[in-house]
């Protein structure tokens, strides 16, 4: 009878060490199978198509980049370099310093900025000293100066030439 319970024993330890170890089994299979479906099914999917990326044909040679949605043709850039000013209210004490380039698609910009660049950089002047120091510390302020910056350029020039402005520098002292 001894003998018989320790059978018993033994093969009911033999079947539940290999049902001990098929939960352990299916975790290490499935989860990282479960993780990779839906990351490639559901996952990348959503977001190309939140990114309007998911009816685009990938091009070879471009595998995980994001095709080039920006193409547009302001390639033909102006610089305005070390522009000093006066802040406005700061009795002369006080002068903010910027570098930008502005950005047009008229391949004929440059010849026309020998003519226009000194009515641009008074524009320019005439917002930067309009800025107070309390201005200049609100949240946001690069890009207000930015699109002030490019409606003035429009008006002085009569129609709207620069698509794009981007600063190099924007120092406060």
């Amino acid at each position: 009878m001894a003998e018989e319970n320790q059978e018993k024993g033994a093969e009911a330890s033999s079947k539940s060490g290999i049902s001990g170890f098929l939960p352990i089994l299916l975790v290490v299979i499935l989860v990282p199978a479960l993780s990779y479906a839906m990351t490639e099914f559901f996952v990348i999917p959503k977001i190309k198509a939140s990114l309007g990326t998911a009816g685009q044909v990938e091009e070879p040679g471009n595998h995980g980049k994001l095709p080039e949605t920006n193409k547009h043709a302001a390639t033909h850039p102006i610089e305005f370099a070390n522009i000093v000013s006066n802040l406005s209210g700061s009795m002369k004490s006080r002068y903010i310093k910027v570098s930008f380039t502005a950005y047009s698609a008229d391949p004929e910009v440059e010849a026309r900025m020998e003519h226009e660049k000194a009515k641009l950089l008074d524009a320019t002047l005439g917002i930067l000293s309009s800025l107070t120091l309390a201005e200049l510390e609100e949240a946001g302020v690069k890009n207000r100066v930015r699109n002030e910056l490019l409606l003035a350029f429009e008006s002085v020039l009569h129609s709207r030439i620069f698509e794009e402005l981007y600063f190099s520098e924007f120092v406060v002292q």
